[in-house]
């Protein structure tokens, strides 16, 4: 054997050592300490279960909270998420009419009863309650056209309440 590479081959098993050793390798009471304190013990996620069977969740990094006062809420952060109210049909009543047009009457009322649910979406964001449409006439669109009906209706509605409701 040439003995300069023995030398070389024995300086590098050497530093192979040096640094297994300097990592720890063997010693398994050295390698716990390091893997916790990569982990974060105060992260946490937070979930409320709410009355109306929705629910609200939150992250932190730094703690989480929650209780059941006030419908339910969860905190993260220091910003508090409260659970949407439960909606009631609230007391006042509205009235729109919307007429549509369709080759048959079935088609006009079908395009009536669309735009009749786009004025009510727009009326109450949390939905529109309590309900009755009443149907006009369905009639021809004119004398000199033959190309479809026109029907109207007309419907009395309720907005659920609160606006954020659910």
């Amino acid at each position: 054997m040439n003995p300069s590479k023995s030398v070389v081959w024995r300086s590098g098993l050497v530093a192979v050592l040096l640094g297994v050793a300097a990592c720890g390798v063997g010693d398994s009471a050295e390698l716990e300490p390091s893997l916790e304190t990569s982990e974060d013990p105060l992260a946490c996620t937070v979930t409320q279960t709410c009355a109306n069977g929705t629910s609200v969740t939150c992250y932190s990094s730094s703690g989480c909270t929650s209780g059941a006062d006030n419908g339910g809420w969860v905190e993260c952060d220091g910003v508090r998420t409260y659970c949407p109210p439960a909606c009631t049909c609230g007391a006042t009543r509205y009235t729109a009419t919307r007429s549509g047009e369709g080759v048959t009457c079935g088609a006009a009322m079908t395009q009536a009863r669309t735009l009749l649910t786009s004025v009510v979406t727009a009326k109450c964001p949390a939905g529109g309650c309590n309900s009755t449409d009443a149907l006009g006439e369905c009639v021809p669109l004119g004398p000199n056209r033959t190309d479809g009906f026109r029907a109207s209706i007309t419907r009395t509605y309720s907005c659920k309440e609160p606006a954020n409701c659910q």
